[in-house]
């Protein structure tokens, strides 16, 4: 018996290689901004607190509904799926890292 593996649409996008980079550029910059201006520190570090708090209430309180419609959000990732498959074909930029693309911006 084979188990079928579905992908999942969010770690599809996370691992394209345009929105990995960019990410990794755009954390570094975050990093880099909390540690040379502490006013800033501060709020960040208050507003990071504040999205965790939030994040464990919201799949505290989710977790239960998520079991009951597990088959339908496997159906929606599917779509989503089929619908990233066509937007990478439409769309090869994604797959260049977005040092690359700004190159070729600069270049234009």
């Amino acid at each position: 018996m084979s188990e079928v593996i579905s992908d999942s649409v969010v770690e599809r996008v996370v691992s394209l290689p345009l929105v990995s980079s960019t990410y990794g550029l755009m954390s570094s910059v975050y990093s880099n901004t909390k540690d040379n201006h502490p006013y800033l520190r501060t709020v960040c570090e208050a507003a990071e607190q504040g999205v965790k708090t939030i994040t464990t209430v919201a799949l505290n309180t989710a977790s239960p509904i998520l079991g009951k419609l597990e088959p339908q959000i496997a159906i929606a990732n599917d779509l989503a799926c089929k619908g990233l498959d066509r937007i990478e074909k439409t769309l090869p930029i994604l797959h260049q890292p977005s040092e690359q693309t700004i190159q070729k911006c600069k270049v234009l």
